[in-house]
């Protein structure tokens, strides 16, 4: 990884400024990323509703456990276009995504409010458990608390969101016909197909602002590194060095003077 390879411009932010430059990056590699996104979360998606029949929240509860492995195929997205490189769903590490760290994500650091910012480390740097543990202590100072507030409001947000798509399909309905939408969704059981709606409304809502959720923990990420390792200064030394070395071979080309030929 060469820091100087960065498509982002390095400088010391705030967090919620660092945050904000997460949805710059999912907006200049939306495409990418949903592509990616898409081919992980419809299959499985679709696989889970099929289980609708058999209880209404079992499907609901497998989309939202298996977040990690989509958080994942959206990370090594933009962990490459970060660095300039164009990625397709055939180059994508698969082996990385689905490494061992995987099975902590989906058990003991599946609750955990900061594992959005946790998640580059555990997937990207390839430190073995005890190393980063160590790891995640030095970079979660100061850190934690804005994570976990990110956390707090995606998931808000995908509650209020996939009530909204509820609704919304409620309002196409022709008047005269008795579709009690908020009943259903807060107080008596509504028809077996209503499930499948709420589902479907849910899928979506992760599917807006799950790839945001994970942009954002990855620029907090990268931004607490610069803080600590100062990418920025390096980025900036590196770039005098190569003006003066090209200042020098203009010079001393200035100095050897046209070349004549007898």
């Amino acid at each position: 990884m060469n820091v100087e390879d960065l498509t982002l411009k390095l400088r010391p932010r705030g967090p919620y400024e660092a945050m904000d430059l997460g949805q710059a990056l999912l907006r200049r590699n939306a495409r990418q990323v949903y592509v990616a996104w898409a081919t992980t979360v419809v299959p499985f998606g679709l696989a889970a509703i099929t289980l609708t029949p058999l209880s209404p929240w079992l499907p609901w509860l497998l989309i939202w456990w298996m977040k990690p492995v989509y958080d994942r195929v959206v990370l090594a997205v933009l962990s490459r276009t970060v660095f300039g490189e164009g990625v397709g769903v055939r180059d994508l590490p698969w082996r990385r995504i689905f490494d061992r760290s995987l099975l902590w994500a989906l058990t003991l650091g599946r609750l955990d409010p900061a594992r959005s910012f946790n998640l580059p480390v555990h997937m990207l740097e390839g430190l073995d458990p005890v190393r980063r543990g160590a790891r995640l202590k030095v970079l979660r100072k100061g850190m934690r608390f804005p994570a976990t507030l990110m956390t707090t409001a995606f998931v808000h947000g995908e509650q209020a969101l996939s009530i909204a798509f509820v609704v919304l399909l409620g309002l196409f309905v022709p008047q005269g016909v008795d579709l009690p939408v908020w009943s259903w969704l807060f107080g008596s059981e509504g028809p077996g197909w209503f499930a499948f709606v709420e589902v479907g409304a849910y899928l979506l809502a992760i599917t807006a602002l799950e790839p945001l959720y994970v942009a954002c923990g990855f620029t907090l990420y990268l931004n607490r590194r610069v803080g600590i390792e100062a990418w920025d200064i390096e980025v900036a030394l590196k770039g005098e060095l190569a003006k003066t070395a090209r200042r020098d071979d203009a010079a001393r080309a200035a100095d050897a003077g046209p070349v004549t030929t007898a």
